[in-house]
C-alpha cells in the first residue's frame, strides 16, 4: 500500500508543479505582453514628440525665413521724395491774374518764373489753396464784396503748373454757390488734380485725403475758419460745402483719423485775417491743438502774406505761406518743401526748407539777389519763434547750426517778369481772398 500512496503523492506533486510552472509561464508571457506594449506605446509617443518638435522647429525656421525675406522686402523698399507747397492762386477771369496772363505769349509762362516753374514741375507733389470757382453757372453769393469764377478750362493752368493736390476749404470756393462748388469739384476729378477740405456733404468735406507716395502714405486735411462774416457754409449730410473749424472738434477728429492710417500728417489752415503778419492767440492755439491730435506739421494760408513759424511739442508751424500767385501786389512768398527720405523698415527723416520767392505785378519768381534772399528770410524770422532758416534754406528750431548761419548766402533765382505793382491794402474784413 504504500507504494500506491508514495506514487499518488507524487503524481500531486507533478501536477502542482505543471500547474505551477503553467501559471508562471503565464504570468511571463502576461508581462512580456505588457512591456512589450508599454514599450511600443513609449516609442511611439516618443517619435510623436520627435515630429512635434521637428515640425514646431520648421515652422520657427519658417517663420524667420519669412521676417527675413520681409524685412529684406522693407528695407528695400526705399522712398526718396519731395513735397511742395505754396500759398493763395486766384484764376478770376476778370482778376488782375487772368487778365495780365491772357496778354501774355506763352501764357502761364511768362507769369511764373522760369526756376520757380520748374521746382513746381518736378515735386513728387505740388500743392496749393485754389481760392476761387472752376465754374461756368451757378450766382454770386450775396453779401460779398469778392466774388471769384473761372472757366473749367483754365484748369490747364493748373496742368502746367504740376498741381497735384490743392485746398479748396477756403473763403472763395464756393462764390458761386452748390453750382459752382459741384463744378469745381467735377473739374479737378476730371483732371485728375486731387482736392480737400470740400464736398458734396460732410463725410467727403472732413475726410482726409491719403496720397501714397514710393510705397509712402501722407495725409492731407483741410479746414477754414478765415471769414468775419461767415458767407461760406459748412457742408452737412445732404448738402455741399467745405469744413469749416470755428468750432475745430470735427476738423481735429479728421486729424485723428489721419494719423491712424498716414505715415505723415499735413494740416492744411485757412486762417488769420488778410495781410497781417502777425500770429493771432486763436490761430497759435488751433496750430497747437492740430499738433495734438496727430498733425506733424502745420501749413497756414489765407493772409495773403507771410507769418512766422513756430514749433510746438517739436513739430513745425508754417502760420502762413503767403500768395503764390493771387493778385497784382508785391509781396514776399515762398515754396515749402518737405524731403523724405528712408525705408518702410527702419524709417527715416523729413527734412523741411524754405524757397523765398516774390510776388509783383502779377508774377511770382524766385529771389534773384541776396537782398531779395534777406528780405524774404528777414521778414518770416521777425514774426517767427525760436527757429531758424539756413543759408540753403533749412529750417529748423532752436539757434541755426554756426557752419551754416541764416544770412550768408541767398537763394538763386530769375529776373522779375515785366507788370504793374500796386502798395493799396484792401479792407481787412472784406479782402482778396
Amino acid at each position: 500500500m504504500e507504494p500506491r500512496n508514495a506514487r499518488k503523492q507524487e503524481l500531486r506533486r507533478a501536477r502542482a508543479g505543471l500547474i505551477l510552472n503553467i501559471v508562471c509561464t503565464f504570468v511571463i508571457l502576461v508581462c512580456f505582453v505588457v512591456g512589450g506594449f508599454q514599450f511600443l506605446v513609449e516609442q511611439g509617443y516618443a517619435r510623436e514628440q520627435a515630429a512635434q518638435q521637428a515640425k514646431e522647429q520648421a515652422e520657427r525656421e519658417e517663420q524667420q525665413r519669412l521676417q527675413e525675406a520681409e524685412n529684406a522686402r522693407l528695407e528695400a523698399a526705399a522712398y526718396d521724395f519731395t513735397i511742395a507747397m505754396m500759398g493763395d492762386v486766384n484764376l478770376d477771369d476778370g482778376w488782375y491774374t487772368m487778365q495780365y496772363m491772357n496778354r501774355q505769349e506763352n501764357g502761364i509762362r511768362d507769369c511764373i518764373g522760369e526756376s520757380l516753374l520748374t521746382k513746381m514741375q518736378e515735386a513728387d507733389l505740388f500743392c496749393l489753396n485754389s481760392e476761387f470757382t472752376f465754374t461756368d453757372g451757378g450766382a454770386p453769393l450775396d453779401g460779398k464784396s469778392y466774388t471769384f469764377r473761372s472757366k473749367p478750362s483754365n484748369v490747364s493752368v493748373y496742368q502746367t503748373m504740376g498741381v497735384d493736390l490743392v485746398t479748396l476749404a477756403n473763403n472763395h470756393v464756393y462764390d458761386y454757390g452748390p453750382e459752382g462748388l459741384t463744378d469745381t469739384l467735377t473739374t479737378l476729378s476730371q483732371k485728375k488734380i486731387a482736392y480737400v477740405g470740400a464736398g458734396e456733404n460732410i463725410d467727403e468735406a472732413a475726410a482726409p485725403r491719403y496720397m501714397e507716395i514710393e510705397g509712402y502714405t501722407v495725409a492731407f486735411v483741410n479746414a477754414s475758419n478765415a471769414e468775419v462774416y461767415r458767407h461760406t457754409p459748412e457742408a452737412t449730410a445732404d448738402s455741399s460745402g467745405i469744413l469749416l473749424c470755428y468750432d475745430s472738434q470735427r476738423f481735429l477728429q479728421s486729424v485723428r483719423v489721419a494719423k491712424q492710417n498716414a505715415d505723415f500728417v499735413i494740416a492744411c489752415v485757412h486762417w488769420g485775417t488778410d495781410y497781417i503778419y502777425e500770429t493771432s492767440d486763436e490761430q497759435r492755439a488751433l496750430g497747437q491743438d492740430l499738433i495734438t491730435a496727430g498733425a506733424d506739421v502745420v501749413v497756414g494760408t489765407h493772409s495773403h502774406c507771410l507769418q512766422g513759424i513756430e514749433y510746438y511739442n517739436d513739430k513745425p508751424i508754417f502760420c502762413g505761406l503767403g500768395s503764390c500767385w493771387f493778385n497784382e501786389k508785391t509781396l514776399e512768398t515762398f515754396m515749402l518743401e518737405l524731403h523724405f527720405e528712408g525705408n518702410a523698415l527702419h524709417g527715416g527723416t523729413v527734412d523741411i526748407s524754405i524757397t523765398p520767392a516774390i510776388q509783383t505785378g502779377c508774377t511770382v519768381r524766385l529771389t534773384e539777389d541776396e537782398s531779395e534772399w534777406n528780405r524774404v528770410v528777414d521778414l518770416i524770422l521777425q514774426y517767427s519763434d525760436n527757429v531758424y532758416i539756413t543759408a540753403d534754406g533749412q529750417v529748423g528750431q532752436g539757434e541755426a547750426p554756426a557752419e551754416t548761419p541764416a544770412e550768408e548766402a541767398p537763394a538763386e533765382g530769375e529776373a522779375p517778369a515785366e507788370g504793374e505793382t500796386s502798395d493799396e491794402t484792401p479792407n481787412a474784413e472784406e479782402a482778396k481772398g
